[in-house]
């Protein structure tokens, strides 16, 4: 037996629009959810031979101030975050991102971020958001002279390296376990980010046993957008962490 042309046709039509709106709910960037876990269950990023690497976008930023935008060129992944809320100066912990990550390489891992100034003609205006790593043994920022800078009111132990220093505390603000982390290149995406202002310190973390942890990010400039960071360790060159051909971390869902 067959359908009439009349009740065939949309039939048809009704059976593609559903398909199309089941496939999209999947992965959606604008519900704030794109990890492609549901909404009951936690993405874990997980490190492989001494590397991480995450789109910021890949949490869930509703209801924050957190707005994942297209425009700019160059951007990898889906998109990018910008941040669009109230500047938030002094006062971490606005527009909260939690990333959690899967290590099983322990070790030292540099941070880094890429991000752009979106606001403005100033490199030292707009280029800053806030970032802790709460869990980890030792989270700290290291100049190429040594010099070590701990997170303002921090819990994490120092490392040993710091012992002989009169100050390990960061220029500018900071408090409860965050680093300020900047970048001060206009008019382009930048793999850059370093905390103590006027005196520019790589950002460290360190992880010394296997296991989960939590990366968080929150609001501090109007404007800032964060693209993507990577984590890795020593025996991994920064140039092919962030080059071309970088891939981004798998994840799981529990």
């Amino acid at each position: 037996m067959f359908l009439k042309k009349s009740i065939l046709i949309p039939l048809i039509f009704s059976i593609f629009i559903t398909s199309i709106s089941s496939c999209s709910s999947d992965d959606s960037t604008d519900s704030g959810m794109s990890s492609g876990c549901d909404g009951t269950q936690a993405s874990f990023f997980i490190e492989e031979n001494g590397v991480l690497d995450i789109e910021f976008e890949k949490t869930n930023f509703q209801n924050t101030n957190w707005s994942f935008q297209q425009s700019i060129e160059e951007a990898s992944g889906d998109g990018y975050l910008v941040w669009t809320g109230d500047t938030f100066l002094g006062n971490p912990g606005n527009g909260l991102l939690t990333y959690n990550i899967r290590i099983t390489t322990p070790g030292t891992y540099r941070f880094i971020w890429r991000s752009y100034i979106t606001i403005g003609d100033q490199g030292s205006e707009h280029n800053d958001s806030w970032l802790r790593i709460p869990d980890a043994d030792h989270f700290y920022g290291m100049k190429n002279d040594g010099h070590i800078v701990y997170p303002k009111e921090t819990t994490l132990d120092p490392i040993p390296e710091s012992a002989g220093q009169t100050s390990t505390l960061p220029n500018g603000p900071g408090r409860d376990g965050w680093f300020k982390a900047y970048m001060n290149t206009q008019n382009t995406w930048k793999w850059n980010t370093k905390t103590s202002d006027n005196d520019a310190h790589n950002i460290y973390v360190v992880f010394d046993t296997p296991g989960d942890y939590t990366i968080e990010v929150s609001g501090r400039s109007t404007g800032h957008a964060i693209d993507r960071f990577v984590l890795f360790t020593e025996d991994n060159l920064e140039s092919e962490i962030t080059g071309e051909n970088a891939i981004n971390s798998n994840f799981i869902c529990e």
